[in-house]
């Protein structure tokens, strides 16, 4: 890949909890329009690594950080760095869904609010929640029930509903930590199709536990183990023609 497509770039990356050396070194370049997944056994840094990636971290006592992440060539650890304009530019979707406690409208147009993208209740507020559901696949069928809970929605409507309020705000990446865990199937192939769509405009980060789910959407696939990054490389080699034994054993499921 050249250069000019890498849209995040990490090197010598250590991440620490207390003493626990969580992440070791940690080099890579991750492509724009792409979806990179991050696989690897329970515990092995894959979780931490994306939440480095927005300074999610940055919120636990006790931690400590080294080395240099650079998105669109700019170090999100400078100390002269706004990081609420990290975060807005870095959205975030958990493993469980978390619609805010409001309607399902309030859900998208809260936070382009808060960052003063919109006016409330303006046409363009209007506008912006409507081409987000449109985004996330959800448009159609909440666009008569906009004023009820989000809460009320099923599962994959909610994480849904959580995808479209992450783009409201206009993200350049979008981080995904097992987004499809807690659904049903149906739901995870609406979400799979959602992401592979999505990547026309964005970048996405994956961390899954499910190897076919990355073999399905990842362009590109990461393999961490004990806090170190095993193997990198485009996902049809991965799976295909590992360079590790320990990646090999993985993904044949002979451990993890």
């Amino acid at each position: 890949m050249k250069k000019k497509n890498i849209k995040i770039s990490v090197k010598n990356l250590n991440f620490f909890y207390g003493k626990k050396h969580a992440l070791k070194n940690i080099s890579l370049d991750i492509y724009e329009n792409k979806i990179t997944a991050l696989i690897g056994p329970s515990g092995c840094g894959k979780s931490t690594f994306l939440r480095c990636l927005n300074r999610m971290n940055d919120l636990i006592d006790d931690i400590k950080i080294e080395g240099e992440i650079k998105i669109d060539l700019h170090d999100i650890y400078d100390k002269k760095v706004d990081v609420v304009s990290v975060r807005k530019n870095i959205g975030m979707v958990f493993q469980r869904p978390n619609p805010f406690p409001k309607s399902i409208y309030e859900n998208i147009a809260y936070t382009p609010r808060v960052h003063n993208l919109v006016k409330k209740n303006s046409q363009q507020e209007k506008e912006l929640v409507e081409s987000s559901l449109k985004q996330a696949g959800l448009f159609d069928e909440v666009k008569d029930m906009l004023n009820l809970p989000g809460t009320s929605l099923s599962g994959g409507q909610q994480q849904r509903l959580c995808i479209a309020r992450a783009i409201a705000v206009k993200p350049k990446v979008i981080l995904m930590d097992e987004p499809t865990s807690a659904l049903d199937p149906i739901s995870t192939e609406k979400i799979e199709n959602l992401m592979l769509e999505l990547k026309k405009d964005y970048t996405i980060i994956i961390v899954t536990h499910n190897m076919q789910q990355a073999a399905r959407v990842a362009d590109f696939t990461a393999f961490f183990h004990l806090g170190e990054l095993i193997e990198y490389n485009k996902t049809s080699k991965i799976f295909v023609e590992p360079s590790s034994k320990k990646t090999e054993d993985y993904i044949t499921g002979r451990y993890g």
